[in-house]
């Protein structure tokens, strides 16, 4: 449903049930008012006569006995004073009635006084009731009011309040018409604007008519497709890296790979001894449980979502003989040295997640042609430094600027060789900022690489 048409139904229905409500509170409570008092008038009227009637039956009557031609008498003369319609009874007998019309009423109660509104041939009354006795004999009153003109004038007061409510809406109508139109008009400007582009007429502009709220929103819109049409082509590429980005980010989970195929291999040579294949077996297991745990947190990472990244306190010598293990094949297998140097102490990290990262840039430089790569690991600076020098062909100073970016390569065709996706050093950069950390690189072409990796206590 459009907003024209929203606004609208919302403007009539608004008026339509506030003007039916507000005149049917109004008539109906004249009415009720009108009622009220007419009711209290005839309950006063009604008092009256019956104790006029009691004074008059017992001062006429204290010394005989009183018949109907007496009652009859004295009910004529109170009617003739004060032009009530009743009926009187004596033990049930009508003694005098005065009413032309056949009126129902409740059946009288002593020393009570009841009510009741009665209608019949287009016309209404009020009829009261009460009764009482004197010397054994139960007199009962009903009063009697025609009240047909109070509920004629209220039928007026409706239909003349009709006749109001007609032209009324009529005229609302054609004011909610004009007015919807109007307020929506720069709407569907917009509306128009936003479709055209949705379908890539980017920085389009549509004119502001009005100095308003809406004349806010169109300026408002107008400085948004500028900036859309001015980051489009940035967006597109941010997009594109990523859907790379999460498409290829599974190739850099080769890495402990290297340790289960290389340890394998010696298993199925057989010329390991039982300890030896004993311990084998232990790094195979041990790197493919890691390998379950390192793929579901690069996902997170990936998404940026640290939920499942957890720090904890590890000896330092005991995750340097870690990555001895599981390095060591890699290494052999490129005829390549690999040296440790570290202090007694304790480094705080996600473990899984840093030895990917150690064994990444360990990978990248026996990429880059390094016989001899030195890991050295301390506690400094309220955390841990971990440092990883080699003897490789080094990075030039263009290439090191851009060596975190996804997909970059310094040398594509080495990395094709070697089989690697470009996505090495920036996984291994967003998870040193995880931990919040930092990835430092230095490097002078044809000579090496240092890389720091630093991990804070907290």
């Amino acid at each position: 449903m459009k907003i024209f048409t929203k606004l609208y139904i919302g403007i009539m229905l608004i008026l339509i049930s506030s003007l039916l409500i507000s005149g049917y509170l109004v008539v109906n409570t004249a009415l009720n008012n009108s009622i009220k008092y007419e009711l209290e008038n005839d309950n006063v009227q009604h008092r009256l006569f019956a104790n006029s009637l009691e004074s008059n039956v017992v001062a006429n009557t204290r010394s005989r006995i009183a018949d109907e031609q007496i009652i009859n008498e004295l009910v004529r003369d109170i009617v003739r004073n004060t032009k009530t319609s009743v009926i009187v009874k004596m033990d049930d007998e009508e003694v005098f009635s005065n009413i032309k019309h056949n009126i129902s009423y409740k059946e009288p109660v002593l020393n009570k006084i009841q009510y009741e509104i009665f209608s019949k041939d287009n016309k209404t009354f009020t009829v009261f009731t009460s009764a009482i006795e004197i010397r054994n004999i139960k007199y009962s009153c009903i009063t009697v009011k025609e009240i047909t003109k109070l509920i004629d004038d209220n039928n007026r007061q409706r239909k003349n309040y009709l006749m109001i409510y007609i032209i009324v809406i009529l005229g609302a109508t054609a004011f909610a018409l004009i007015f919807s139109y109007h307020l929506t008009k720069p709407i569907k400007h917009l509306s128009e604007a936003g479709n055209a582009i949705s379908n890539g007429a980017y920085g389009m502009k549509i004119p502001i008519i009005s100095n308003d709220e809406i004349g806010d929103l169109t300026k408002n819109f107008n400085e948004m497709s500028e900036i859309v049409k001015e980051d489009m082509d940035a967006l597109e590429l941010s997009v594109k890296q990523k859907e790379y980005f999460i498409a290829a980010f599974a190739h850099e989970t080769k890495t402990p790979m290297t340790s289960i195929i290389g340890y394998a291999d010696l298993i199925y040579q057989g010329k390991l001894s039982e300890e030896d294949r004993k311990n084998a077996a232990e790094t195979i297991m041990n790197e493919g449980m890691r390998l379950q745990a390192l793929s579901e947190k690069l996902m997170d990472i990936v998404s940026e979502d640290e939920a499942s990244i957890k720090k904890e306190e590890i000896a330092i010598d005991e995750m340097i003989e870690d990555l001895r293990k599981t390095l060591t094949p890699k290494a052999e297998a490129k005829k390549a040295v690999i040296d440790y140097h570290f202090k007694d102490g304790y480094i705080k990290v996600d473990y899984d997640l840093a030895k990917s990262v150690v064994i990444n840039l360990v990978d990248n430089a026996l990429k880059a042609g390094a016989n001899l790569i030195d890991v050295s690991c301390e506690e400094k600076n309220e955390g841990a430094d971990l440092i990883i020098k080699d003897n490789g062909i080094g990075i030039s100073e263009t290439d090191l600027n851009r060596v975190k970016e996804a997909f970059y390569m310094v040398d594509k065709s080495r990395s094709r060789k070697e089989h690697g996706a470009g996505l090495g050093l920036t996984l291994a950069d967003k998870i040193m900022k995880t931990h919040g950390g930092s990835l430092v690189i230095n490097s002078v072409l044809n000579e090496g690489t240092t890389v720091t990796l630093h991990f804070p206590n907290e």
